[in-house]
C-alpha cells in the first residue's frame, strides 16, 4: 500500500466530493416534472469520470484530460483488472460526454428518461465500486 501525503489526499476527496455531487444533482433534477434528460446523462458521465479519476490518482496516477472513460478505464485495470467489469456501464456514459452537451450535436429530445435512469444507474454503479476500492484509513 502506497503512503499518500495530505495534499494528495486532500485532491482525492475533492474528486469525490465532485463526483457525488455530480451525481447527487442528475437524481434530483431527473424527479422533475419537466427534466432535462440530457443534462442527467451529461452529469452521470462527469461523476463517473470523477470517481475513477480519484481512483486513478489514488494510486499515484498522473492527471490527464480524458473524458472518454473507456480510456480511462485501460489505466484502472493496469491497477486492478475487476474494473473490467465496469465495461458496459462506461461504454453506455460515454456517449454522453457530448452527445447532447451541445446544440446541434445530438437532438436532445432523443434522450428519453430511459436514457436517464441507466445513467444514473451505471454512474451508481461505477460510484459504489471505486469507493470500494479506496480506504483512507490504510
Amino acid at each position: 500500500m502506497r503512503k499518500r501525503n495530505p495534499e494528495e489526499i486532500e485532491l482525492i476527496q475533492n474528486w469525490l466530493s465532485y463526483a457525488k455531487e455530480n451525481l447527487l444533482t442528475a437524481k434530483t433534477i431527473i424527479k422533475e416534472d419537466f427534466s432535462p434528460y440530457h443534462t442527467v446523462c451529461f452529469m452521470c458521465q462527469g461523476s463517473a469520470e470523477k470517481y475513477i479519476k480519484a481512483y486513478l490518482i489514488w494510486n499515484g496516477w498522473i492527471l490527464k484530460k480524458i473524458h472518454d472513460l473507456e480510456e480511462l478505464l485501460t489505466y484502472t485495470i493496469d491497477f486492478d483488472t475487476e474494473f473490467e467489469t465496469l465495461r458496459e456501464e462506461c461504454k453506455l456514459l460515454n456517449k454522453f460526454v457530448t452527445e447532447g452537451r451541445y446544440p446541434g450535436d445530438l437532438p436532445w429530445e432523443l434522450i428519453s428518461e430511459k436514457n436517464a435512469g441507466e445513467s444514473i444507474n451505471a454512474a451508481d454503479k461505477i460510484a459504489r465500486f471505486v469507493k470500494g476500492r479506496i480506504n483512507f484509513e490504510n
